[in-house]
Protein backbone atom coordinates (compact mmCIF):
# COMPACT_ATOMS: atom_id res chain seq x y z
CA UNK A 1 0.00 0.00 0.00
CA UNK A 2 1.44 3.48 -0.49
CA UNK A 3 1.18 6.41 0.64
CA UNK A 4 -0.03 9.77 -0.95
CA UNK A 5 2.50 12.54 -0.34
CA UNK A 6 1.27 15.55 1.95
CA UNK A 7 1.21 18.78 1.13
CA UNK A 8 3.55 21.03 2.70
CA UNK A 9 0.98 23.20 4.28
CA UNK A 10 -1.07 20.16 5.89
CA UNK A 11 2.39 19.64 7.09
CA UNK A 12 2.65 22.86 8.72
CA UNK A 13 0.02 23.23 10.22
CA UNK A 14 1.14 19.90 13.07
CA UNK A 15 4.93 21.23 13.27
CA UNK A 16 5.24 24.90 14.47
CA UNK A 17 9.27 25.03 14.00
CA UNK A 18 8.39 23.87 9.88
CA UNK A 19 5.33 26.56 10.13
CA UNK A 20 8.08 28.58 10.63
CA UNK A 21 10.80 28.37 8.76
CA UNK A 22 8.68 28.12 5.37
CA UNK A 23 7.58 31.44 6.32
CA UNK A 24 10.93 32.77 6.94
CA UNK A 25 12.06 30.90 3.20
CA UNK A 26 9.26 32.91 1.98
CA UNK A 27 10.27 35.83 3.24
CA UNK A 28 13.70 35.45 1.94
CA UNK A 29 12.20 34.61 -1.65
CA UNK A 30 10.02 37.93 -1.78
CA UNK A 31 13.41 40.04 -0.44
CA UNK A 32 15.50 38.46 -3.02
CA UNK A 33 13.31 39.41 -5.39
CA UNK A 34 13.30 43.59 -4.09
CA UNK A 35 17.05 43.00 -4.01
CA UNK A 36 17.66 42.07 -7.73
CA UNK A 37 15.06 44.83 -8.48
CA UNK A 38 17.16 47.37 -6.23
CA UNK A 39 20.65 46.56 -7.37
CA UNK A 40 21.64 47.40 -11.20
CA UNK A 41 21.43 44.57 -13.62
CA UNK A 42 25.03 43.57 -13.67
CA UNK A 43 24.84 42.66 -9.92
CA UNK A 44 21.94 41.25 -9.19
CA UNK A 45 23.14 38.04 -11.49
CA UNK A 46 26.04 38.02 -8.84
CA UNK A 47 24.06 37.95 -5.57
CA UNK A 48 21.19 37.04 -3.61
CA UNK A 49 20.11 37.89 -0.51
CA UNK A 50 21.01 34.82 2.50
CA UNK A 51 19.44 35.82 5.44
CA UNK A 52 17.42 38.73 7.65
CA UNK A 53 18.68 38.35 11.35
CA UNK A 54 18.84 40.86 14.16
CA UNK A 55 17.73 44.11 11.89
CA UNK A 56 21.30 42.83 9.46
CA UNK A 57 20.80 41.75 5.69
CA UNK A 58 22.87 39.17 4.71
CA UNK A 59 23.68 39.39 1.19
CA UNK A 60 26.14 36.72 -0.43
CA UNK A 61 27.90 37.30 -3.34
CA UNK A 62 30.23 35.32 -5.89
CA UNK A 63 32.69 38.38 -6.76
CA UNK A 64 34.53 40.08 -4.22
CA UNK A 65 34.87 43.48 -6.47
CA UNK A 66 30.91 43.31 -6.45
CA UNK A 67 30.76 43.39 -2.67
CA UNK A 68 32.64 46.14 -2.30
CA UNK A 69 30.27 48.13 -4.73
CA UNK A 70 27.27 46.62 -2.82
CA UNK A 71 28.46 48.19 0.41
CA UNK A 72 28.66 51.89 -1.48
CA UNK A 73 24.81 51.32 -1.53
CA UNK A 74 24.51 49.63 1.57
CA UNK A 75 22.58 53.01 2.95
CA UNK A 76 20.16 53.07 -0.30
CA UNK A 77 19.69 49.55 -0.08
CA UNK A 78 18.39 49.66 3.88
CA UNK A 79 15.69 52.18 2.96
CA UNK A 80 14.47 49.97 0.55
CA UNK A 81 14.57 47.08 2.51
CA UNK A 82 12.84 49.40 5.63
CA UNK A 83 10.10 50.12 3.19
CA UNK A 84 9.30 46.48 3.03
CA UNK A 85 9.77 44.79 6.43
CA UNK A 86 7.91 45.69 9.82
CA UNK A 87 11.37 45.86 11.32
CA UNK A 88 14.00 48.58 10.43
CA UNK A 89 17.25 47.34 8.85
CA UNK A 90 20.25 48.83 10.00
CA UNK A 91 22.83 46.57 8.75
CA UNK A 92 23.76 44.72 5.77
CA UNK A 93 26.39 42.71 5.89
CA UNK A 94 27.89 41.26 2.15
CA UNK A 95 30.03 38.01 1.96
CA UNK A 96 31.60 36.49 -0.86
CA UNK A 97 30.93 32.99 -1.74
CA UNK A 98 32.82 32.14 -5.18
CA UNK A 99 30.39 29.83 -7.05
CA UNK A 100 31.26 26.06 -6.85
CA UNK A 101 31.87 24.71 -9.60
CA UNK A 102 31.09 21.01 -10.70
CA UNK A 103 34.50 19.19 -11.33
CA UNK A 104 35.28 18.19 -14.38
CA UNK A 105 34.92 14.02 -14.78
CA UNK A 106 38.22 13.24 -16.41
CA UNK A 107 37.60 10.28 -19.44
CA UNK A 108 37.88 6.95 -18.10
CA UNK A 109 39.18 4.65 -21.44
CA UNK A 110 37.15 1.72 -22.36
CA UNK A 111 38.55 -1.46 -20.46
CA UNK A 112 39.91 -3.89 -22.21
CA UNK A 113 39.60 -7.42 -21.68
CA UNK A 114 42.16 -10.11 -21.99
CA UNK A 115 41.05 -12.68 -24.46
CA UNK A 116 40.28 -15.62 -22.32
CA UNK A 117 37.42 -13.12 -20.45
CA UNK A 118 36.45 -11.95 -23.90
CA UNK A 119 36.16 -15.38 -25.42
CA UNK A 120 33.64 -16.15 -22.30
CA UNK A 121 31.57 -13.21 -22.83
CA UNK A 122 30.77 -14.26 -26.49
CA UNK A 123 30.44 -17.72 -25.33
CA UNK A 124 27.84 -16.55 -22.56
CA UNK A 125 25.98 -14.23 -25.21
CA UNK A 126 25.01 -17.02 -27.54
CA UNK A 127 23.19 -19.31 -24.96
CA UNK A 128 21.34 -16.81 -23.36
CA UNK A 129 17.89 -16.18 -24.21
CA UNK A 130 17.45 -11.84 -23.20
CA UNK A 131 18.76 -10.57 -26.49
CA UNK A 132 19.61 -7.18 -24.42
CA UNK A 133 21.74 -8.91 -22.62
CA UNK A 134 23.46 -10.88 -25.36
CA UNK A 135 24.02 -8.28 -27.36
CA UNK A 136 25.51 -6.21 -24.05
CA UNK A 137 28.13 -9.22 -23.60
CA UNK A 138 28.84 -9.14 -27.28
CA UNK A 139 29.92 -5.66 -26.97
CA UNK A 140 31.89 -5.85 -23.47
CA UNK A 141 33.90 -9.15 -25.65
CA UNK A 142 34.36 -6.73 -28.67
CA UNK A 143 36.86 -4.89 -26.13
CA UNK A 144 39.46 -7.62 -26.52
CA UNK A 145 42.69 -6.00 -28.57
CA UNK A 146 45.35 -8.00 -29.72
Amino acid sequence: MSKQPKQINAICQHNKTLAKLAQHAQLIEKLNNTLHQALPLQFSAHCHLANVKNQTLIIHTDDASLASLIRFQAPTLCETFAEHLDIPIHHIEIKVRPKIMSPTVAEVPAAILPKSAAIALQQTAEVIDNEALSASLEKLANRFKD
